[in-house]
């Protein structure tokens, strides 16, 4: 593609095997076909850094001029204030940047990106006013309110400069034209990490994470129930019973700062259990779509809940576990105190060092493949994510809107994804004579002198407003089946695997590490589009009781895990089932059970056009 004298994006001829058919690959998903939804709170968390100095703070206007003059091939150069939140092993830094992907996208798109770090408070505030910059990463229940102010540009009438957008995730743009609009049928809302088919997680997991060496000198025990699972960690305790400070070591731990989900359920459940939450008083079960209230005592609470009192008997629970933020979880992680997470990032920093000799790692030690535990293995996100939205300020001119969409459309293209997540197209990656997606020669050479050089390279930095998912497969003929990101794909990963990951992988019979999890013959996969179609509002009586509850359980369940004994334990929980009809949870699982039963027939109706 190439853009002619306005703007506009008109085709061009390519070059070195890039002159490939794009085709949209988006298959049509019936609301039986097996699965739901991923919680998005967790990679929604947003920075806290301080914001740009360019920006006039709470007006929302930039004080940098555009550079209406200039010309990239035709394309008007401006300078975007853009709103969001920096996270993850390469974080942006406020202001003008100027890394190489940076680089690249003005290159591409004529737009320099001016970051102004989000912040929550920030966003509040913002959705108050209706006073926003540029580009904004919104939460979806601010939509309405916006739209209804006038804050929100409409973007239809501006889709002809993102046609990579239009053809690759048509199902988006329906979803937020028909359910994000305020009933206005317009496009107000772009949905970032969109995955319009399944694919299977090959990052960012969830599962049973403890060093593999531990575990075999464990015995390598099959774990085929919560109890196996316990016993493996207290025998993994006892052999390493404190860190090389001198510090006690625990089988669990948790932290209190990510929503109540994070803080009453382990994704170990989430992961084995095929069991996953609507909200923070419901989930549903992943194979068959059902609901799961708070009376159900297989609901994922009570199922962690109980593991956790079983583990606190043991020793095994950090008695901090529900008192702690994150941050000082992370620390116990690095510092070796904690024996096992079910979150693989948490083990970036440990196994970062492991790497180094090649005979250890943390891995995922899959539970049992039986129909009990039907692992959690793919997921499809058709609509993006909600926790990934971006909205526009109405007051953004033209030359603004024209370089917003140039961006938008950069970041959802194929060739803006591989970029932002394996560093500048012709510098770190190319294609081939094929049309296939390689790193190039020289790269794989700074590779091996630099372990970072792609980060340098500006690689992941900006993961926080990707079209694509982290772990999509690519569009193009060429690449189908491959991973858009090229460290996922297996012929790097069997280059670079460790001693430790062909000891791992032998043992499960698998030729790669991510196998383990995709041969299984019990597995699930999760369709976000559901928890897209459930409420972003609640009725003021719903959302007022479910604070009351929230903040209810937030106490009780503790309580309840550090009981001293079973019969403690079991009357405490009787006296929550009783106290939750007390503060109106009748009416609430009455609300979330209909609208989630409306979420699946919308989700058919939706997907079948």
């Amino acid at each position: 593609w190439n853009y002619d004298w306005s703007g506009k994006r008109v085709r061009k001829e390519r070059t070195g095997g890039n002159n490939m058919k794009r085709k949209n690959r988006r298959k049509r998903i019936v609301a039986t076909a097996g699965a739901a939804i991923l919680a998005l709170h967790m990679m929604a968390c947003g920075g806290t850094g301080e914001e740009s100095s360019s920006s006039t703070g709470d007006s929302g206007q930039s004080t940098q001029e555009n550079n209406t003059d200039a010309q990239t091939d035709g394309v008007e150069e401006v300078t975007l204030d853009i709103f969001i939140d920096s996270a993850g092993e390469n974080p942006m830094t406020a202001g003008i940047q100027e890394d190489p992907v940076a680089q690249y996208i003005k290159e591409q798109t004529g737009v320099t990106l001016n970051v102004v770090l989000y912040s929550n408070e920030k966003a509040q505030a913002m959705a108050a006013s209706g006073d926003l910059y540029d580009l904004n990463r919104m939460d979806a229940k601010y939509i309405t309110p916006l739209i209804q102010a006038g804050a929100l540009q409409n973007l239809d009438d501006y889709m002809e400069y993102a046609p990579d957008l239009t053809e690759n995730f048509s199902g988006m743009l329906e979803y937020s034209k028909e359910y994000m609009s305020a009933g206005n049928e317009k496009v107000y809302a772009i949905f970032a990490r969109g995955k319009s088919e399944p694919s299977a997680l090959a990052t960012s997991r969830y599962g049973n994470f403890i060093r593999w060496d531990w575990y075999k000198e464990a015995g390598s025990p099959e774990i085929q129930s919560v109890d196996d699972f316990l016993n493996l960690l207290k025998t993994i305790q006892t052999n390493h019973p404190e860190t090389e400070s001198g510090k006690k070591t625990y089988g669990i731990s948790r932290f209190n700062d990510w929503g109540l989900n994070h803080a009453l359920s382990d994704p170990v459940i989430w992961k084995y259990m095929g069991q996953y939450g609507i909200n923070d008083v419901a989930s549903f079960s992943i194979p068959d779509l059902e609901y799961i209230d708070l009376y159900d005592e297989n609901h994922m609470y009570w199922i962690t809940s109980e593991m956790y009192f079983k583990a606190n008997q043991m020793g095994l629970l950090d008695p901090e576990t529900y008192t702690q933020k994150n941050e000082n979880y992370t620390q116990k992680i690095n510092e070796g105190q904690i024996l096992f997470s079910s979150m693989e990032w948490d083990w970036d920093t440990l196994n970062a060092e492991l790497n180094k000799t090649g005979e250890d790692k943390v891995v995922d030690i899959p539970w049992a493949d039986t129909e009990e535990f039907p692992a959690w293995v793919s997921r499809a996100s058709e609509f993006g994510m909600s926790a990934r939205t971006y909205v526009v300020s109405s007051k953004c001119d033209e030359t603004k809107m024209k370089g917003i969409m140039r961006l938008l459309n950069f970041i959802f293209s194929e060739d803006g994804a591989r970029t932002i997540m394996n560093g500048p197209k012709g510098v770190t990656w190319d294609y081939d004579e094929n049309g296939v997606a390689v790193f190039t020669d020289d790269c794989i050479e700074k590779m091996k002198e630099t372990p970072d050089y792609l980060l340098e390279q500006g690689a992941n930095r900006y993961l926080s407003m990707i079209g694509q998912d982290y772990d999509s497969y690519a569009i193009s003929a060429a690449n189908e089946g491959q991973y858009i990101d090229l460290r996922l794909n297996n012929d790097y990963v069997k280059e670079h695997m460790t001693d430790a990951d062909k000891d791992y992988c032998a043992y499960y019979n698998a030729e790669t590490p991510i196998e383990v999890s995709t041969n299984r013959k019990n597995q699930s996969t999760i369709y976000e589009g559901y928890i897209n179609l459930m409420p972003a509002e609640n009725p003021t009586a719903v959302q007022r009781s479910m604070t009351k509850i929230a903040d209810y359980l937030q106490q009780a369940v503790p309580d309840m895990v550090m009981s001293d004994t079973q019969d403690a334990y079991d009357q405490k929980y009787e006296a929550i089932q009783k106290q939750l009809k007390e503060l109106g949870y009748d009416e609430v699982t009455e609300y979330f059970k209909d609208a989630w039963e409306n979420a699946k027939t919308e989700y058919a109706k939706l997907t079948a056009k």
